[in-house]
């Protein structure tokens, strides 16, 4: 290992299990575990904050929709101009879960602009609730996001928000 001086690129040589990835992939994924029965608070974003049409929106929702159930229980979600939220209580690995999600809709996006190219950011972030305080915060903050966005003046009137047993629960 050469001494690291100021005008150098440091990294740190791989070890063990690490030594298998590359530096990219490795610095570039964040950490995401997965707690069996817990609820998680999920973010996921655009590539370079690619504004959605009111198309893709619906498509997103209904694929987040087609999956309740099956890969995990779906409290609430929002989709927004260029990003997403979501409760849920997974089924099956987050992993899982993100991809098919942003692959469905990444595909039918791009089908809709007639283009091929990234749809979603390859990251996204996930937070387990851990009581119930949170889970409400997060309830509250995914209810309030399309009005502190200034998508709406009111969350009932924003039609890409779902809140379980609540908001727009006919769906």
């Amino acid at each position: 290992m050469k001494n690291k001086t100021s005008s150098d690129s440091y990294k740190p040589e791989p070890v063990g299990q690490a030594s298998r990835l590359s530096f990219n992939s490795w610095e570039r994924h964040l950490p995401h575990f997965q707690l069996s029965g817990n609820y998680y608070f999920i973010t996921f974003t655009t590539h370079n904050r690619m504004l959605l049409l009111p198309s893709h929106k619906e498509c997103i929702l209904n694929a987040i929709h087609f999956l309740d159930g099956k890969k995990y229980n779906l409290l609430a979600a929002v989709v927004l101009d260029d990003h997403v939220h979501m409760v849920i209580n997974p089924v099956d690995g987050l992993t899982n879960i993100m991809h098919s999600i942003k692959s469905f809709t990444a595909h039918e996006i791009n089908k809709i602009l007639n283009r091929t190219g990234k749809v979603w950011q390859d990251e996204n972030y996930d937070r387990v609730i851990r009581n119930e305080k949170e889970f409400l915060e997060k309830i509250n903050y995914i209810v309030n996001n399309p009005v502190k966005a200034d998508l709406v003046e009111e969350y009932k009137n924003y039609k890409w928000l779902y809140v379980k047993g609540w908001i727009n629960d006919s769906l």
